[in-house]
């Protein structure tokens, strides 16, 4: 298996085009799943919770609309649906 890339970026407010920001390559997907997500995380803390936000991990895209929880955290509801902690991948 290859190096998985990533990258994370956001849609800021009248932008049509989205600004990716960060990006990355990993030994493995979980690796890069990480590595996006972290990026992900600062990203949102620099830019503030009320934007659109996308990451891409191996080419598959999510579009993530973060929210603050009350002890701070940022909730990303649903984003393990579409960009899972583990990929499983056919053998042919």
């Amino acid at each position: 298996m290859g190096m998985v890339g990533w990258r994370v970026g956001v849609l800021r407010p009248d932008a049509e085009n989205v600004d990716w920001t960060g990006r990355g390559v990993a030994p493995s997907w979980s690796v890069a799943r990480r590595g996006a997500l972290d990026e992900l995380h600062l990203l949102i803390a620099g830019e503030g919770q009320r934007l659109e936000f996308r990451v891409e991990v191996d080419g598959l895209p999510a579009v993530v609309f973060p929210a603050l929880r009350d002890d701070g955290s940022v909730d990303l509801s649903g984003l393990d649906d579409v960009v899972p902690v583990e990929r499983y991948e056919s053998l042919q």
